[in-house]
């Protein structure tokens, strides 16, 4: 598709899918944030077309005031929901590449550290623990930096992570800071 064919499928679509694209990303931003957490990223990425056929046949259902225009045109209410998907993907894209920060504020150690205990520690809790892991074995000179990083990761991880997923997730930092 050129951008020319682009910009006349939204001009075709109208103001209403823009806003339902708007409410789609709201509402999947803050599912990801809550209870999908821990979800596969590739289940995530058909949310947005899921969230924007239910809102799309929402909208079509209360403005003709008709169950049956439903099922009447049950066609043209899933074209115009992945057209709401499409513009909410489209609006996620143009968030992460020019509006959210990144994490620029983590060292080398720390970006390794991070990368390790994604999905061990909660979200938004993995670049503070990072830091804290990274601080403690910089300052071990007993050579138990493990044990430290355990105790931190301890005290840091989610319900459903066993002890013996921290012994070795521990062990796992120390040997990729060394190989480093």
């Amino acid at each position: 598709m050129t951008v020319i064919e682009i910009i006349d499928a939204f001009t075709f679509y109208g103001i209403d899918v823009m806003l339902l694209a708007a409410l789609t990303f709201a509402s999947v931003q803050l599912c990801k944030l809550t209870f999908l957490k821990r979800v596969n990223k590739k289940l995530v990425t058909f949310l947005p077309f899921i969230f924007g056929t239910v809102f799309y046949a929402v909208y079509a259902g209360l403005k003709n005031m008709s169950f049956c225009y439903l099922l009447q045109n049950y066609v043209s209410v899933i074209e115009h929901g992945v057209s709401v998907g499409a513009a909410s993907t489209l609006a996620y894209v143009l968030y992460e590449q020019f509006v959210r920060e990144k994490k620029a504020g983590l060292s080398a150690t720390e970006g390794v550290i991070s990368a390790l205990i994604e999905g061990y520690v909660p979200t938004n809790e993995v670049e503070k623990v990072a830091k804290s892991i990274a601080e403690a074995i910089a300052k071990d000179v007993t050579g138990c930096g493990a044990q430290r990083a355990a105790e931190i990761l301890s005290a840091n991880a989610g319900g459903d992570v066993t002890e013996r997923d921290v012994q070795l997730l521990s062990k796992l930092i120390i040997e990729a800071l060394a190989h480093i």
